[in-house]
């Protein structure tokens, strides 16, 4: 195997990405008039599936570096410190949320609907239950899936490394098509009160995520290939594709003979349906042409700043939509949605700002301790 470089640049370009990602789930989390714009805006598919993918790949990147340069225990140490740290973010987000919840109930009698239901009708029981990842109510249950498919991150890349590849991809793929029908019923992340695991699917999302740390490996080991090689008739044939994915989400278009039972099965998010999977293939590829192309096109420095800081921002603007989502009268009037929705947004660009405070003073208090590119990841 090639070796792959111990001193690479960072790549904005996935940080920018993975930034927009974060400030589209966050607009798509609340009831704002800009989600007509950021709510699966090129076809059957979302921001969540962007925001999975390319912290696929980024970890992918950074821990095939962490394998090579220094071997398997070191990236097991690296694994288990980045699950750690997102799990604290997991259980501060459900701990910060319930107790804004809980201020709100207090303050003025009422408690929305919108509300996780166990936060105001057994707030205990949501205190266990929430950093066991047994209550992962909606907006708090992505960081959750990301600690499982980080902590796994080792067994893939080290399986990899051994030329495992093929077996790697078909047990990622058999998992993901085990689901499908299950999921197909259009019951979407059901859950047993109080049980609730979240609406994605372990066994489905990581198709998508483990897909991303492939990617990146190879990225990590040939960082001088293009992102995608141009294929003119390749290309042509995707756009179409890609084209007919915006058709069917904005303009109601569907394949002739398709019921409607089939048409859930194919679009399904809580276990990404194969139409939804395969367009948003299709638009990653697109991107990943033009972005190989015209560099500077994916390249924005707010946004990868953002993107820098995922897990941060993304906990932080979980409990500023749950928060949010109690009060109508910030979205009754148009000018109080943009406004509202921009002081939303502004919370993120501010908690990537804390974090980085915090991080940097943390270095300066200990300067001889070895950096561990995981935290790009």
């Amino acid at each position: 195997m090639a070796a792959i470089p111990t001193n690479p640049g960072r790549d904005l370009r996935f940080d920018s990405l993975r930034g927009l990602m974060l400030v589209i789930m966050t607009v798509n989390h609340l009831p704002s008039l800009v989600a007509r714009f950021t709510d699966e805006p090129l076809g059957v598919f979302s921001g969540a599936e962007g925001f999975v993918f390319l912290s696929g790949l980024l970890a992918g990147l950074v821990y095939a570096r962490r394998l090579q340069r220094d071997g398997a225990e070191p990236l097991w140490d690296s694994s288990r410190s980045r699950g750690w740290m997102i799990w604290r973010w997991q259980v501060g987000s459900v701990l910060a949320s319930l107790l804004g919840i809980q201020i709100i109930c207090w303050i003025f009698g009422f408690c929305s609907a919108k509300a996780p239901t166990l936060f105001y009708q057994n707030p205990w029981l949501a205190i266990v239950m929430g950093p066991t990842f047994l209550y992962q109510p909606g907006m708090l249950d992505v960081l959750p899936m990301y600690c499982a498919f980080v902590t796994l991150l080792p067994v893939v890349l080290i399986g990899l490394e051994k030329g495992y590849r093929p077996w790697i991809i078909g047990a990622s793929v058999l998992m993901w098509a085990a689901v499908q029908s299950t999921y197909g019923s259009g019951i979407d992340g059901a859950p047993l009160y109080p049980l609730h695991v979240g609406s994605f699917n372990l066994f489905a999302w990581q198709l998508i995520f483990f897909g991303g740390v492939m990617i990146g490996r190879e990225r990590a080991i040939h960082p001088e290939r293009p992102l995608v090689p141009f294929r003119p008739v390749i290309f042509g044939c995707v756009l179409a594709f890609a084209v007919y994915g915006w058709g069917i989400q904005h303009e109601g278009w569907k394949t002739p003979g398709w019921s409607d039972a089939l048409f859930g099965i194919m679009i399904n998010k809580t276990a990404l349906g194969l139409l939804r999977l395969a367009d948003f293939g299709a638009c990653a590829y697109l991107i990943a042409v033009i972005g190989g192309l015209f560099p500077k096109l994916l390249t924005w420095r707010p946004l990868a700043f953002l993107g820098q800081h995922s897990i941060a921002v993304f906990g932080v603007q979980s409990v500023v939509a749950v928060i949010l989502l109690e009060f109508t009268w910030p979205f009754a009037t148009p000018l109080r949605n943009y406004v509202t929705t921009a002081l939303a947004l502004g919370c993120l660009w501010l908690s990537a700002a804390i974090h980085q405070a915090i991080r940097t003073r943390q270095t300066a208090k200990v300067p001889l301790r070895p950096r561990h590119d995981v935290r790009a990841a």
